[in-house]
């Protein structure tokens, strides 16, 4: 979620329980004011992101400082004209913190449970084979893209005298590869340009080749093949055999708190007002909620 995303829903929720004009200012240096509102400095360092920490130059947080202001603007003009009082806003503000509420509910109760163990990914990998047999070729490649021949046969010469492939593609690379050493991982013919998929078929592993494509001047160095039917590595695929046990436990967290809230909270649901002739048969009582279905 951006700048903007987080800071709509902090103010969403604020509107909503009635304290923007009443809440505590935090204490601290002020970056910028629009009416009676201010932004404090410790609130822009704390919403860069982590990855990000100590990456984000002046510039960078100039922009999300401008970025509040323009929302903020909008907001204290919406707050004027008296759109929160509008019946049909007001309701879908209130549908919009309940989505809220509960995804975050949600991600806190999976929280718990969140870490796969490298056993359980090994015994997924065991029982679930077939599921990660190769249905096309692939091909793992790393490459340094350039915008003209110039660049291409300087580049090529520094590789020729030496200097770590890793290193030229961070440095002279234009593709968004450049910041992983120009490695591209497995891809399928259907996810590469013609000619570059073309230039890969052509050359032998571990050997460079020189290729023009659409996009520019590459040097490309395969790395790997696979051929249609093989199994996948492990290594490959720990990735997605982690997210489909997380996914598989998330979803059966999801239904034992079904139940302990079912027999916890009251509920019911007046299935004869639904309408339909034979559809409403079979409804039946429900945990100490006390509830009927």
């Amino acid at each position: 979620m951006g700048w903007g995303g987080r800071y709509k829903t902090v103010v969403l929720i604020v509107g909503l329980a009635g304290l923007l004009g009443c809440q505590t200012q935090p204490e601290g240096t002020v970056v910028a004011t629009v009416g009676k509102r201010r932004l404090m400095l410790q609130e822009v360092e704390s919403r860069i992101p982590v990855q990000l920490a100590g990456k984000v130059g002046v510039q960078g947080k100039r922009r999300l400082v401008e970025g509040w202001v323009e929302e903020e603007l909008f907001y204290q003009e919406a707050l004027q004209r008296k759109l929160d009082k509008d019946p049909a806003v007001a309701a879908r503000i209130s549908d919009a913190v309940r989505d809220m509420l509960v995804a975050e509910f949600l991600e806190q109760e999976f929280k718990r449970d969140s870490d796969v163990l490298e056993g359980e990914i090994l015994d997924y990998y065991e029982a679930h084979r077939d599921d990660f047999v190769r249905e096309l070729p692939e091909i793992r490649a790393r490459h340094i893209l350039v915008s003209n021949r110039d660049a291409l046969n300087r580049v090529w010469q520094r590789l020729q005298d030496g200097e770590p492939f890793e290193r030229m593609a961070r440095a002279e690379s234009i593709d968004s590869s450049a910041e992983d050493g120009g490695r591209l991982g497995y891809f399928t013919e259907d996810q590469a340009d013609p000619s570059f998929w073309e230039a890969c078929q052509k050359a032998r592993v571990g050997r460079r080749v020189r290729e023009s494509t659409r996009r520019g001047y590459h040097i490309i160095e395969v790395l790997d093949r696979r051929e249609a039917g093989s199994l996948r590595d492990l290594l490959e695929v720990r990735g997605e055999i982690r997210q489909r046990v997380q996914a598989k436990r998330r979803q059966a967290k999801r239904q034992k708190l079904l139940e302990e809230l079912r027999n916890r909270i009251p509920w019911s649901v007046a299935v004869e007002v639904l309408g339909g002739e034979g559809e409403n048969e079979g409804a039946q009582e429900s945990g100490e909620g006390g509830g009927k279905r």
